[in-house]
């Protein structure tokens, strides 16, 4: 086993670790003293923290969880650039730690913001041989996707299933290659799979909208 090779190891593992941070009951226990999952939906995320906290909370968590997806990404760009399925396992396996975090028992949040940091990374630094506008065109599509749902119905997990849904195709068919893909189709199945029970609510109309 070459020293190379645990690098790659060591890279996955901590961008598991990074991921595992959870921004959401950090920033709760500092306000209130104590655990978010007894509030609200229970969720370890952003949503759920501009639930209990107000607006200015939500906005930090879910910035700091964005810079959480992108930080591991940025670090294997300047390591292992042409390292395709490397940069596909390090992404999935910092949004399973963000929904999976060792540190709180393995019960996190959903994964949306994380892995909008990790499609902006994997967007805006130079991994393929496209053109600027066709590079970043992944992430303008998803976030634009994201914006326009989000804004019509006020409904952030509804706003989240439709980014997914666009996600693998922004990135099939702006030649990203298949590595790429078949994680972003990874990232949207886990997506729809924490998600589960909103799609329950979305079914019944019982899903809650966020306030102005």
């Amino acid at each position: 086993m070459g020293i190379d090779f645990l690098y790659r190891i060591l890279l996955i593992i901590g961008a598991y670790l990074l991921g595992s941070f959870p921004t959401a009951y950090v920033v709760h226990r500092i306000k209130k003293g104590d655990d978010i999952r007894k509030y609200g939906s229970g969720n370890v995320g952003g949503t759920n923290v501009t639930r209990t906290l107000g607006v200015s909370y939500g906005i930090i968590t879910i910035i700091a969880d964005i810079i959480k997806g992108f930080i591991p990404i940025l670090i294997l760009y300047f390591i292992y650039p042409e390292d395709m399925i490397l940069l596909a396992l390090v992404s999935i396996a910092v949004i399973l730690g963000h929904i999976f975090p060792v540190y709180i028992r393995f019960k996190g949040g959903k994964g949306i913001a994380v892995s909008f940091g990790v499609i902006i990374a994997v967007s805006c630094l130079p991994f393929t041989d496209n053109p600027v506008w066709i590079e970043i065109l992944p992430i303008i599509i998803i976030l634009g996707t994201w914006a326009i749902i989000f804004s019509i119905f006020r409904i952030v997990s509804l706003a989240s299933l439709c980014a997914a849904v666009v996600n693998p195709f922004t990135f099939y068919f702006t030649g990203y290659g298949w590595a790429i893909v078949i994680a972003a189709i990874f990232w949207s199945m886990l997506t729809f799979i924490t998600h589960r029970e909103n799609i329950k609510r979305l079914i019944k109309k019982e899903e809650k909208k966020l306030k102005r």
